[in-house]
Formats: C-alpha cells, structure tokens, sequence
C-alpha cells in the first residue's frame, strides 16, 4: 500500500527509519522502506545505513556515482511496489508520534499531501543562524496559509505522493541544487492537487551561514537555467516578478548598484550572528538579476 522512499547523501537515517518503524506499528497496511545512497563518501555512515536492511520490508541500494537528489528520488519511485509514494529527506524527523497514521488519513483527498516543516524552538548553531531564521520564518507556516497558495508553499522534504504522478512531474533529467521549484511548477502545470495539513517533520540538517548564502546561489542559477531553457516562466516565483517591476520601470541598474556598494556589508550580517531577512531578501534579488544579465 505504501512505499517509503529515503535518499541519502553522508546522513545517518538510523534514527529516522526507527521513528518510521514505531509508527508503521499504528496502523494496519503493507509497506515498504526503500533507501538509496547516492555515492555516499562516508564509508561507516554507508556501512551504519545498510544494517537497516535487517528489518523486515526495508532495502537499501547504493550508487557508485553521485547522480544527485532528483535522480534518487526517480530511481526509488521507479524501484516502489506500491502507488503511494511517501518521501523523507535524510535530514527530517516526524514529529508525532501519529504521524503516519495522520498521513494516511489523507490518501485520496489530493494527489500530494504536505505536512509543513518545524524548527527547533532555538538555534543550536550561531553559525547556522541564516537558514534557521529563515526556515522559522518563511517555511514553519501553518495548513491555512500554505492552502492558499498550494503550489508556492511546498517544501519536499517529505510529501505523500501518488506513484503516477511523481513519475510524470519529477525532473529526473536535471542535476542541481533548487530544483523544487521546477517540480512545483510542473505539479501546477498539470493541475495536480495539492493539500496542505498541520502534520510537520522537523528539519534537522541545517547549513551554516556561508554554506546556505551558497545554496542560494546555487538555487537561483538553477532558476535562471530553467528560465533559458524555457522551462519555467519568468514570473513564477515572488522574486522573479519584482525583478520584472524593476525591469518594467526601468530602475534595475540602480538598485544593481547600491546593493553592490553595500554587498560586503550585507554578506557579513547574513554570515554573522544576527542575520536580517530583508537584507537576504535583497540580496537574493540583487544576485538573481546579475544572473540574469549575464545569462
């Protein structure tokens, strides 16, 4: 009935796979937990990892070369016996004890589910400050505000999702960082419904500050290629369409240049340990549009 799917990159799932297999204990279904290591360099977390295959239903396959998130993700679907398809990232932990029972409580009102994503109540790192208070404030939303726009608000850590329809909207010909928002838009494409519940998995495997400003760099020249190879429109995405205002009202090359008189200032608040969201915002702005005009 139900296939559990986790990719794994230099992450221990021990843990994970254990508050999986308390869970599945409340509920009455088939199951399976597939877990594929994507060329791991960590050779004791690959060895820790593979003892999982000892409990009943659960098998674990590893990559010789690392083909990235998405292509794991494909491969899992592609290997599942069932037609619902729940992923985890390896970095996530439910948070109730119900979680799975809450989760299958859903099969069939929407083609995904999303439970929504949590942050420990306080940092852990000064280091990580960046993705922490961005994740607590742009990502920890309620069901209520994540309905209204469906699409905009999904997060893949873990989704509960129909095999047919992962299968047609996963964008396993792609290898890069920030590839959700190419598969929302796909999900938005062929109108597939989308529903938003309060059921959220802690997320864990936060980056440090210089690693996350990275990531993000990452994440918007993914967009941008997306954006030449016509396969996402240029206003998808909040960001996209006030970069289009500034291009429509012809006022781009000033901001381009007051945020680059300020960009070492900005870079050492978002690196430091009171990180401002606004200056993140701007920032991001600032470097999507410098992709652009290069582009």
């Amino acid at each position: 009935m139900l296939s559990i799917l986790i990719p794994v990159y230099n992450t221990s799932v021990t843990e994970l796979v254990s508050r999986i297999l308390e869970m599945i204990k409340l509920v009455d279904i088939d199951y399976e937990i597939r877990i594929a290591d994507d060329a791991s360099t960590d050779e004791n977390l690959k060895a820790e990892n593979e003892k999982l295959t000892k409990y009943q239903n659960c098998y674990y396959d590893t990559f010789t070369i690392n083909k990235g998130r998405t292509a794991t993700r494909q491969f899992l679907a592609e290997h599942s016996k069932y037609e619902h398809l729940l992923f985890f990232d390896a970095d996530v932990m439910p948070l109730r004890e119900n979680f799975l029972r809450i989760m299958l409580e859903h099969l069939g009102k929407a083609s995904v589910v999303f439970g929504g994503v949590a942050y420990a109540e306080k940092p852990s790192d000064d280091t990580k400050l960046l993705r922490y208070y961005y994740g607590k404030s742009r990502e920890a939303k309620p069901a209520t505000k994540r309905n209204k726009k469906p699409y905009l608000s999904l997060i893949s850590q873990h989704i509960l999702i129909e095999k047919s329809v992962f299968l047609a909207c996963n964008p396993a010909e792609e290898n890069a960082y920030g590839l959700d928002i190419y598969f929302s838009y796909l999900l938005q494409k062929q109108k597939v419904s989308v529903l938003h519940i309060d059921n959220p998995t802690l997320h864990l495997g936060l980056e440090t500050n210089a690693q996350y400003l990275v990531k993000t760099q990452e994440g918007l020249q993914t967009m941008v290629n997306l954006e030449k190879a016509q396969k996402l429109p240029e206003d998808f995405r909040p960001l996209q369409r006030v970069a289009l205002f500034l291009k429509k009202t012809r006022t781009q090359k000033q901001f381009i240049k007051l945020i680059k008189k300020q960009e070492s200032q900005i870079i050492k608040n978002l690196c430091g340990t009171k990180p401002y969201l606004r200056l993140f915002d701007l920032y991001r702005l600032y470097f999507y549009i410098k992709l652009k005009q290069d582009a």
